[in-house]
């Protein structure tokens, strides 16, 4: 008798006891996290390996249905409450670092961040212009802070041995990209949370950030899902959709994000900055972002610039290989999918400036003289001279130009022509050539032969002009050309002016080609006029011998 009522009492006891595990299961099934079974794993070494204790062998059996806890098979889905778990702190580390990011740990002065340092629960990192920072976290998820960007590392934590690996992100300024790996062998939970949501993935590609001007969030998804919450809603965004949420309001419906921008006629070589980078517009983007990165992965951040409008102008970077990515920016302020391309920069040393000919300018007759602003770190410069602007028929190339000029030892003979120049420096390398430069070479002016004087006139001569050709002539008492007495354009070989009174005087002549150019005067000639005796004047001087005979 007695001992039925201890047994009918201990299956009281027992029936108890389950209720309450089950509803400890029920409570815990929002805090959970999966595990794959492998081989070997069985309840014991998995409770031994992940739990607080072995008392929760039972529990863990009956909140997943295991008949056999010794034998489980591989492959079987087992959920583990979060508060059953061991836990212990973690720790994340800078991958990478460009440009000017500090690290503020309590109350210590802000460190500079650096590559290998390790960044602990409660740091916060601020960014600066052009400033990016990779973190790598235990569970090898990795997080690119952007430029301008302020965060907070709040939580980092392991449950089990690496059964569950628990990151949360306080993102308060600024922009971040995260890749977290869905098949890495240990469970993740990754949230960055800002003022106006929470961000929670696993197994994705996300991007989260924060929209001062709406004072909200917005969150993109590459590949995976991300569940946002905001203002007790949750909403499910998957890949290709993103979702922006005001402060104070839950986040909007999923969108579809924009495709990428055209990017197919964008230049691939640039040799000056800043970058002008040109594409079409994408139809429904309100703004652009472009980054350019040192790898294909942009784990390497090395610039990063938006605009309302085409074409960019920006990115002060060293010469090199590059990545650019742009994607378009919807009037949600949720940014679009990426178009991807490389590109090279050569813009230094910079070509020096030019001091003659300058563009569109003429040089010298004859042996023609180039001229530049010496530069300094230059080692030398290279020339090249063509007759086309393409460079197709190269009449002169130099490479080896010392100093800051070079005179031709061989005229060019008249006509148009361009020339380039580049800087060659012992860092750097080559640079980009100088714009292509258009300059013409006139025909000397003509030399004018002795004068002929005869009955008060004065006759000059010179050579026949070219088809089209004319000349102007100019004669002055001054070899200034201030007090000019004749000048005169014409198109013939000689030229008659009225004899002036003796004494010294200055001609100068100069070519007019059929398009109206104007060649160099040429060197002022010195013309005397001898002193004129008249021939009465000499009959008087003979009259007084006539009277004497």
């Amino acid at each position: 008798m007695q001992l039925g009522k201890l047994a009918h009492r201990f299956d009281g006891i027992c029936s108890v006891i389950l209720f309450l595990l089950m509803i400890l299961s029920g409570s815990a099934v929002a805090e959970e996290w999966m595990y794959t079974v492998r081989p070997g794993d069985n309840l014991w070494n998995l409770t031994e390996r992940h739990l607080k204790s072995m008392d929760y062998v039972p529990q863990l059996q009956q909140l997943n249905g295991v008949k056999n806890p010794y034998v489980i098979p591989p492959g079987t889905q087992l959920r583990i409450p979060v508060a059953w778990s061991k836990v212990h702190s973690t720790s994340a580390q800078v991958t990478s670092v460009y440009g000017a990011a500090a690290v503020q740990r309590g109350n210590q002065e802000r460190m500079p961040v650096e590559q290998g340092m390790q960044l602990l629960i409660g740091d916060e990192i601020h960014s600066g212009n052009d400033a990016f920072v990779t973190v790598e976290f235990a569970d090898n998820s990795h997080m690119r802070v952007q430029e301008n960007t302020r965060l907070r590392f709040d939580n980092m934590r392991i449950f089990g041995d690496y059964g569950l690996t628990e990151t949360l992100i306080d993102l308060q300024q600024g922009r971040t990209e995260s890749t977290v790996p869905e098949k890495s062998g240990k469970a993740t939970r990754f949230r960055i949370k800002t003022p106006s949501a929470v961000s929670s993935v696993r197994g994705t590609d996300f991007r989260v950030g924060v929209i001062e001007a709406q004072s909200g969030t917005s969150s993109e998804v590459l590949a995976g899902g991300v569940e946002v919450a905001g203002e007790k809603k949750n909403v499910k965004v998957p890949a290709g959709y993103g979702t922006m949420t005001a402060q104070g309001k839950p986040p909007v419906a999923p969108v579809k994000l924009l495709p990428p921008p055209d990017l197919s006629g964008t230049a691939r070589y640039y040799q000056s900055l800043p970058l002008v980078i040109k594409f079409n517009p994408l139809a429904g983007a309100h703004m652009y972002r472009a980054q350019i990165a040192a790898d294909r992965d942009f784990k390497n951040l090395r610039s990063e610039f938006t605009t309302a409008s085409l074409p960019f102008r920006d990115g002060e970077i060293p010469d090199g290989d590059y990545w650019l990515r742009v994607r378009g920016i919807d009037g949600l302020s949720i940014e679009g999918k990426d178009a991807v391309i490389p590109f090279a920069l050569n813009a230094y040393p910079e070509a020096p400036f030019i001091l003659a000919p300058l563009p569109g300018g003429m040089a010298e007759p004859e042996k023609q003289q180039f001229k530049w602003a010496a530069q300094t770190d230059v080692s030398h410069y290279a020339i090249m001279i063509s007759k086309d602007a393409d460079f197709s028929t190269v009449l002169y190339f130099n490479p080896e130009v010392k100093e800051n000029s070079v005179t031709l030892s061989e005229s060019l003979t008249p006509g148009h022509y361009f020339w380039r120049i580049f800087s060659v420096s012992a860092r750097e390398g080559a640079g980009p050539f100088s714009d292509t430069m258009a300059f013409r070479v006139p025909y000397p002016a003509p030399a004018v032969g002795e004068a002929q004087l005869d009955d008060g006139k004065m006759t000059f001569a010179w050579r026949a002009a070219e088809e089209g050709q004319r000349f102007q002539f100019q004669f002055a008492r001054d070899r200034e050309f201030t007090d000019i007495i004749h000048e005169e354009s014409t198109a013939a070989s000689q030229l008659t002016i009225a004899k002036p009174d003796s004494g010294t005087y200055y001609l100068r002549i100069k070519t007019i080609e059929s398009d109206g150019f104007q060649g160099p005067w040429g060197k002022p000639q010195a013309v005397e006029v001898p002193f004129g005796i008249s021939y009465w004047f000499m009959l008087l001087m003979l009259l007084p011998l006539l009277v004497l005979i």
